[in-house]
């Protein structure tokens, strides 16, 4: 659903400008391509048609949506109504109702739609002559479930008695492979495998369960046109597996684009958690599950932690990015009790300006000299085009801290910032850090160390969640991949669309300056092979 201002009511002024950062030319007019963007009277009607609808899901079940399920529900809805062509993604733990959220959605909207079509000509009339939805999975069998669930709830005497209410008067005209509505909805079963053939078909809705087995190719090149000239909503659903497949690219996607400005949410995971604390059964199944898995085998994780154990070595996972958030602690817009370092990442192409701001508990390090870090706030130059702003910014954002060190990368146009910085700020020393292999390494595993150790965390408050610069550094860190080059371990974003690792940098330079800080307390002690003389 569209972001609520009411969300953001107790953000500060700064907190908002950091939510709202500019766009760039190029993020603008993509986005002015593609973005479906309504008006407050079109938003509101919007509104009350899912509000509505997930009334007419609950009756048609049987039973209420939990929590977890409710906002993707409203989102599939929302999608179809608008018609912006979404993609969306649900990764939830093991029967935890994804396949049952997804069927009473789509027996609701089959239902309805033709119906409100007359109501909402604006909005709906492209319904007028029923919904069309198309029901894949990897195998026959697989598609079968999902389909069959979609043909059980439209048959149930639930769904009948809807369906003979006088206004809508609609009814089930035919089964099999495809089951159709009187009304001209209809739903099909379809496999993507490899090997199958698929007839051309037009749906204005494309289902794709258990995606994380789904052929990368075949969806790309036989189903997803199958949505072209209607501009159909897919949604993906599934759980994790060993390898990076459509079915993570596309989330992974999604909750990069949901850190941008407006943007509505597309992806929606709930692990065995979240389904345990609505359903009490489920909560003693994952025990169970539990004692005879074991909580950190390989097939607990994939069923119901949803961990991705990828081919491809990550950086970290986002279990302990969760882990190592501080829940009661935000950004920290000022600090002058101790020294502070800072990391900056400059800007290449695409790429944004991230200055880091890391607190280090100086007094307390550990027996191996590990200092404790936190980093207390960011600021994302993302939106500002000209080098000459961005120096009297971050020159601004740092008065606020007693910086004792600021850590620049010198490749590109790092040295000519780190000169520039030096002038600027004289009472600062700046460290021009390499960008050769040997250097980089030399971060990245010190950064990996701390995590390891559990020395470094960030704020991760309610209210810091809401904020851009931690949404987009929660998944940078994730997106983030190791790549061995000889002996030397490197960091680096995937090579795909909207991905980066400026945040990653950032930090990485920031904590590599407390190193030449560590020293290990030598303790003194009585040699056993030795007598007291």
């Amino acid at each position: 659903m569209t972001i609520q201002a009411t969300e953001y009511a107790e953000l500060t002024n700064d907190e908002l400008e950091d939510l709202f950062d500019e766009e760039t030319e190029e993020e603008r007019a993509a986005r002015a391509a593609t973005e479906v963007v309504l008006d407050e009277f079109t938003q509101a009607t919007v509104d009350e048609i899912v509000d509505k609808m997930l009334v007419v899901v609950d009756e048609l079940s049987g039973h209420p949506l939990y929590r977890y399920q409710r906002p993707f529900s409203a989102r599939i809805i929302e999608s179809v109504i608008i018609n912006d062509g979404a993609t969306l993604t649900a990764l939830f733990s093991r029967q935890s109702g994804k396949s049952e959220t997804v069927a009473n959605t789509i027996a609701a909207i089959m239902i309805m739609f033709p119906v409100l079509a007359r109501v909402y000509p604006n909005l709906l009339g492209g319904f007028a002559e029923g919904v069309w939805v198309g029901a894949f999975a990897p195998v026959d069998e697989q598609a079968d479930t999902l389909f069959g669930r979609i043909v059980s709830r439209l048959t149930s005497e639930r769904a009948i008695e809807l369906m003979n209410d006088p206004d809508i008067m609609d009814g089930v005209k035919a089964k099999g492979r495809t089951l159709t509505l009187n009304s001209g909805s209809l739903v099909r079963r379809q496999t993507c495998h490899p090997r199958a053939t698929i007839e051309g078909r037009t749906y204005h809705l494309i289902l794709i369960d258990e995606c994380q087995g789904a052929d990368d190719r075949m969806v790309d090149k036989s189903i997803t046109p199958m949505g072209a000239s209607t501009n159909a909503t897919h949604i993906y659903t599934g759980t994790p597996t060993y390898t990076k497949n459509v079915f993570y690219r596309t989330i992974q996607q999604n909750k990069r684009d949901q850190t941008k400005r407006g943007a509505r949410q597309d992806h929606f995971e709930a692990d065995y958690r979240a389904a345990a604390k609505e359903n009490p059964k489920y909560h003693i199944h994952c025990e169970k599950q539990k004692l005879k898995m074991g909580v950190d085998s390989d097939e607990f994780k994939l069923s119901y932690r949803l961990v991705w154990l990828l081919e491809a070595g990550m950086f970290t996972t986002s279990e302990r990015l969760d882990e190592l958030g501080d829940r009661s602690m935000q950004t920290v817009k000022a600090w002058y009790k101790s020294p502070v370092v800072v990391g900056i990442d400059p800007a290449r192409k695409q790429d944004s300006t991230i200055v880091t701001v890391v607190w280090v508990d100086w007094d307390n390090p550990d027996e191996f000299g590990f200092f404790e870090h936190r980093v207390l706030n960011w600021l994302d130059l993302g939106g500002t085009t000209t080098w000459e702003a961005q120096y009297h910014r971050i020159v601004e954002f740092l008065s606020a801290y007693h910086v004792l060190s600021v850590g620049v990368d010198s490749g590109g146009v790092g040295d000519a910032v780190a000169e520039r910085l030096k002038i600027l700020m004289p009472h600062v020393e700046v460290v021009e850090l390499g960008s050769q292999r040997p250097d980089q390494s030399t971060r990245w595993k010190h950064l990996q160390a701390l995590m390891e150790r559990g020395k470094v965390s960030w704020p991760a408050h309610a209210k810091t969640k809401k904020l851009r610069t931690y949404r987009r550094f929660i998944q940078e860190m994730s997106d983030l991949q190791l790549v061995y080059t000889g002996p030397y371990m490197l960091a680096e974003a995937p090579n795909e669309a909207g991905a980066h690792d400026d945040y990653c940098d950032s930090l990485a330079m920031a904590c590599i300056l407390t190193i030449d800080h560590q020293m290990p307390e030598a303790e003194q002690s009585s040699s056993p092979f030795h007598g007291r003389r």
